[in-house]
């Protein structure tokens, strides 16, 4: 395991993606435990976090997830339809389960519950909308991390990381950031390094793909177009390859 803290100093590409994706802006209002963590306000009074401490709060919950020897007791939860994709890619890139949609009451207490699990570390991506697996996790004594809006109550998260939890591509962008923290404290893994795999994690809204496959369809018909010149251009008036 990695314990170089000199090397978990945050990567000026990661503090880039995060404004990118505008992980960094919080609401309006704030309750009296997140406010510790605002930098401050911009003129339309929308709060700015301070990204040293969200970093700091990252390397917090990477090292307790990598302090349990079996990935698969973490269980890694969203309610959310933008969720989904970026915990189910987490899952996949650091080994634990994954759970999204509706929460079933009980899916951590009555094992005669389809898909029951007893986990020893659960990750929300909000736990107001995560709340029914947040509660359940505490009546189980199960240790919560939680990604935190100005807004959110931090009753039963043990780890809070502030970072915009309403914005798909923030949700994406953290995943991503902290499944690559994860592997490097783990097995050393570099950090920064193919940061375009970041894509793999974003929500993509049926119209969103809709847009991308027509660009997609547009790039190949001029692809197809270039190639077909070219080809004309290589050959005579006779059709045969010129010389």
């Amino acid at each position: 395991m990695n314990n170089d803290n000199n090397a978990l100093k945050m990567p000026s590409i990661f503090a880039k993606l995060l404004i990118i994706t505008q992980a960094h802006l919080g609401g309006v209002k704030s309750t009296k435990q997140m406010k510790k963590y605002i930098y401050g306000e911009r003129k339309d009074r929308i709060a700015v976090f301070d990204l040293q401490k969200t970093w700091k709060k990252f390397v917090l919950a990477a090292r307790a997830i990598c302090g349990l020897p079996h990935s698969d007791d973490i269980t890694v939860i969203s309610c959310k339809t933008f969720g989904k994709k970026p915990v189910m890619k987490f899952a996949e890139a650091v080994g634990t389960k994954s759970y999204t949609g509706r929460f079933i009451p009980g899916s951590f207490s009555n094992t005669t519950i389809k898909n029951s699990c007893e986990p020893r570390l659960i990750i929300v991506s909000d736990p107001v909308v995560d709340k029914q697996a947040v509660e359940e996790a505490a009546l189980v004594n199960c240790p919560t991390i939680a990604f935190c809006n100005t807004d959110s109550d931090l009753k039963y998260v043990d780890i809070a990381i502030p970072l915009n939890n309403r914005s798909p591509k923030a949700i994406g962008a953290s995943f991503f950031i902290l499944s690559r923290l994860v592997n490097f404290i783990k097995h050393g893994v570099p950090m920064d390094q193919e940061i375009k795999e970041v894509e793999l994690f974003f929500y993509r809204c049926p119209s969103e793909l809709e847009a991308l496959q027509e660009e997609q369809n547009e790039d190949n018909y001029i692809e197809m177009v270039a190639k077909s010149l070219k080809e004309y251009k290589d050959t005579d008036d006779f059709g045969q390859k010129a010389h």
